[in-house]
C-alpha cells in the first residue's frame, strides 16, 4: 500500500442491535465507519452494497452510494451516504453525507485502486455464498 492510504476491509455480518443478519460493514483503518458516524441504523444488505459489477464499485464519474440507513425510513432519521469515484490510481471516498440530518464528520480517504478492486471483488464473492 502506498503511504498516506487508507485501507478497506468489506465485512458482512448482522447486527444483534438492529434484528438484520447481514449488514455491509466497511472498515476502513480498522474503524468500522457506519458504526462510528451513523447511530440511526445498520449498513445495508450484501444484496444491495456487493452485487456484481455495482454497489461500492468506483468508477472516473462520481457517484454518491448509500450506506446505512435507518431503521425507520430514510426520510425520517436519515441514511448515511458517500460519494465515490476513481482518481487515477485511487479510489476516493469523500462528500460524506447524512440525507436527512447534518453531515458526519469523516475526512475524506484514499484508497490504492488495485487493492480497493481486489477487496471489493473477495467481498463480492463473500457475498455470493
Amino acid at each position: 500500500m502506498a503511504t498516506g492510504l487508507s485501507s478497506i476491509r468489506i465485512e458482512i455480518g448482522g447486527s444483534e442491535h438492529w434484528g438484520v443478519e447481514a449488514a455491509v460493514h466497511p472498515l476502513i483503518d480498522g474503524r468500522d465507519i457506519i458504526r462510528e458516524s451513523f447511530v440511526s441504523g445498520p449498513g445495508l444488505p450484501p444484496d444491495i452494497l456487493l452485487r456484481p459489477e455495482g454497489g461500492l464499485r468506483a468508477a472516473p464519474e462520481p457517484r454518491e452510494v448509500v450506506l446505512a440507513e435507518a431503521d425507520c425510513t430514510p426520510e425520517c432519521c436519515g441514511a448515511l451516504a458517500v460519494t465515490i469515484r476513481r482518481d487515477g490510481e485511487q479510489v476516493v471516498w469523500g462528500g460524506w453525507r447524512d440525507l436527512n440530518g447534518p453531515a458526519p464528520v469523516l475526512p475524506e480517504f484514499r484508497f490504492d485502486a488495485g487493492e480497493y478492486d481486489a477487496e471489493i471483488a473477495r467481498a463480492e464473492g463473500a457475498a455470493l455464498h
